[in-house]
């Protein structure tokens, strides 16, 4: 109460000194401080309010920060107790997560096949380092791959570009699906890109597994996971030199 009293009482004008007709309405600038002591001093309480605010909003928002996170998890319905629980270590099968794995295995078929002209771009992709075609596969999977790589690594080095055009994804029975896709081979010296046809029957799901951090862990969210993979060439029946190329 004694910093409200003292703000604003009139001990400023208490004095003999007061202000007449001439230095109020002739000379304004005569006595300045005594006309604006009360607003300075007002200033300065707010001023420091709106300084203790700001700070105590801060130290808030610091406290609430580690709490700002998101991480995707898939989940399944315990039908039983009518809850959430997490995907167990298993290759899921249930119809809800059908539309999921297909389209993760159209990104796989076209990762493990597109190849484009930049080298550095191809090592990143095919990555034994934490790639995202790494977390995608298996440990025999990408083994498998390693052999195919280092072929196309050479073919690379001779100006190979392959483009893929993916026919149909098939669910089969289970975890295992059909997949019938084109690569569209283009070599400097060929006027006319080669089209080859293949079928791959891949087995395939979540997986729950570790991951180093939580970038990785981001990098493949569902946890999608390439158990088996065999694939077969087919004949290509159809005139290949008007092929559309897939962008």
């Amino acid at each position: 109460m004694s910093i409200f009293k003292f703000l604003f009482s009139e001990v400023d004008d208490s004095s003999n000194d007061k202000l007449g007709a001439y230095p109020e309405k002739v000379h304004v600038g005569a006595m300045p401080e005594r006309r604006y002591l009360k607003t300075s001093r007002i200033m300065t309480f707010l001023a420091a309010g709106l300084l203790c605010g700001t700070i105590i909003l801060t130290l808030v928002i610091y406290m609430l920060s580690p709490q700002i996170r998101s991480e995707p998890l898939l989940l399944m319905i315990d039908k039983r107790f009518y809850k959430l629980e997490p995907v167990e270590n298993q290759v899921v099968i249930t119809p809800s997560s059908a539309l999921i794995i297909e389209e993760h295995l159209k990104q796989y078929i076209l990762l493990r096949y597109t190849i484009v002209p930049d080298i550095d771009e191809m090592q990143v992709r095919w990555s034994e380092d934490n790639s995202l075609l790494k977390w995608f596969s298996g440990k025999d999977v990408f083994f498998q791959f390693s052999k195919e790589k280092e072929i196309n690594m050479v073919r690379m080095a001779e100006g190979l570009t392959t483009e893929v055009n993916i026919r149909f994804i098939q669910h089969i029975s289970g975890s295992t699906w059909l997949i019938e896709f084109e690569t569209i081979e283009h070599m400097p010296e060929e006027e006319i890109p080669t089209v080859k046809r293949w079928r791959a029957l891949v087995v395939a799901g979540f997986f729950r597994r570790g991951y180093p951090n939580r970038d990785e862990r981001m990098k493949n969210p569902f946890n999608f996971y390439v158990d088996q993979f065999s694939l077969v060439s087919r004949a290509v029946t159809q005139d290949n030199k008007d092929a559309k190329f897939i962008d």
